[in-house]
């Protein structure tokens, strides 16, 4: 234990020598992955108290990634099939509670959950899988195939929604519409947008020949049709909520570079063009599976960031590749990712939550370095140009050691940002960052006092507030620590 506590006290001292500014923006996401019940739910709905054990284990799964500074949250909404939310289009998922309602609105929850603790939500729907043989035939009649037989095709015993057909672009549109419509979503995040991973013998041969054309090959084609489906849900989800965000999760390899190939890449392998997607704003970011080493990893995150807008890429993290059955990668490998992201301005998302929770040295060095300071998650270009009013009346009352907060509350204000410094306020970095707080809280305490405080508004486009200030006696702070 002791020599551990060494090694992340050494770590800690290499990064603040390396880190010394933290950034006031920075994406710090995590997958909460549903498929399988992996990271959650740990048993399906059968009894009345079942529904609170899994309200429970939400609850506390992110009470953890608040603990470890994370920002945003992709909730698997949608998996194969089968979705978390009340939906008119497909079943409850049978992970979830069988395949019947639940008694509980999950999204809703989770929603809700993450936005008391001033964390982005992000629904995460898987696009075109919709199942196994065993798994359709055990939805039913309910099942997207039997629903839909004419938009499915089946490869190697996996069946997935046609991108070629136009009715697919359509029905993921709604659904899409559905989610965003009804829920109180920060974000839409799109995974498997893409063809299969072995696109050469996806049967869409009858779908080319009808829908296709002379003009473009059958790889163009399909580059088409899924640039097609992501610009149909872009655009209505702005049509819907322009404040929503909408990314996805492709291939962590976008082509092979000269002297790196890579076979499994999105325009060599699976028809997907995110690049395409950024460039031509239908995308406000993407997050780039990136669960590779050294030559596979490296080289190809300065190619997303050399030719994407900046800010706009988020490299995910296969932290999972900890495990000693998934890789047994040693600590410093991702590390050294992490720090690389930092230095380009790329944000982090780690695949996946109970690989990041299980591994208690990356979580510590997470907590006590790399993310001491809270981040904002990067904002939108909002099209009323509009700010939120000032938090007025900001007031510090300091006794005993403890200082008290209070402001009062802003109009337009999602979230609000607490600076506070005993040097000269900078609100253009983040390490006076000392808490990010929902819109319903309007106090709160800190542990150590400071001289000087600033407060801003934050609205769902991440505009934020001209200041309010307050300045008192100069008191050195240690560490703080947040009440609400």
């Amino acid at each position: 234990m002791k020599k551990r506590l060494l090694i992340l006290l050494s770590v800690c001292f290499i990064c603040v020598s390396i880190f010394p500014s933290s950034p006031k923006y920075e994406m710090r996401a995590v997958w909460i992955t549903t498929n399988w019940g992996l990271d959650w739910p740990s048993r399906p709905v059968k009894v009345l108290s079942d529904r609170y054990i899994q309200q429970k284990e939400l609850c506390y799964i992110l009470d953890e990634l608040q603990s470890v500074g994370i920002n945003t949250v992709f909730f698997q909404a949608r998996i194969r099939g089968e979705v978390f939310y009340s939906s008119r289009y497909e079943p409850w998922a049978a992970v979830l509670s069988h395949g019947r309602e639940p008694g509980y609105d999950p999204l809703a929850f989770v929603i809700e959950e993450c936005h008391k603790r001033a964390i982005e939500c992000h629904a995460w729907l898987v696009t075109f899988p919709v199942g196994s043989n065993r798994q359709v035939k055990k939805q039913g009649r309910s099942s997207v195939v039997a629903r839909h037989r004419s938009w499915c095709k089946q490869l190697s015993g996996e069946w997935f929604l046609d991108p070629g057909n136009p009715a697919v672009k359509d029905y993921l549109r709604a659904l899409v519409g559905e989610v965003v419509s009804k829920y109180d979503v920060d974000g839409i995040h799109l995974d498997y947008v893409r063809y299969p991973d072995n696109a050469m013998k996806f049967p869409d041969s009858d779908s080319f020949r009808k829908w296709g054309s002379r003009s473009k090959s059958l790889f163009r084609w399909r580059e088409d049709n899924i640039t097609g489906i992501v610009t149909a849900i872009y655009e209505e989800v702005k049509r819907l909520k322009p404040w929503v965000k909408v990314s996805s999760s492709p291939l962590g390899r976008y082509a092979s570079l000269e002297g790196f190939p890579a076979e499994w890449s999105c325009m060599e392998a699976v028809s997907q063009n995110p690049k395409d997607w950024l460039q031509s704003g239908r995308h406000d970011f993407i997050v780039p599976m990136m669960y590779f080493r050294e030559e596979n990893y490296y080289p190809f995150l300065y190619d997303w960031t050399n030719s994407c807008p900046p800010g706009k890429v988020i490299s995910g993290l296969g932290v999972y590749r900890l495990d000693k059955n998934e890789g047994n990668w040693p600590f410093i490998e991702i590390k050294r990712q992490i720090e690389t992201t930092r230095k380009m301005g790329v944000g982090q998302a780690y695949f996946r939550y109970e690989n990041l929770h299980t591994h208690t040295i990356l979580r510590q060095w997470l907590v006590s370095c790399f993310y001491r300071y809270p981040a904002l998650t990067p904002g939108l270009k909002n099209p009323i140009s509009q700010i939120p009013d000032t938090p007025n009346n900001l007031r510090v009352e300091t006794q005993g050691g403890i200082s008290n907060i209070s402001w009062s509350p802003a109009d337009g204000a999602f979230t609000y940002v607490l600076y506070a410094t005993n040097d000269s306020l900078d609100m253009n970095t983040g390490d006076q960052i000392v808490a990010v707080l929902p819109k319903n809280i309007h106090s709160c305490s800190l542990s150590i006092p400071y001289r000087n405080y600033a407060i801003v508004a934050r609205d769902r486009y991440g505009t934020e507030s001209k200041p309010a200030f307050w300045t008192g006696k100069n008191i050195e702070p240690d560490k703080y620590r947040i009440t609400l």
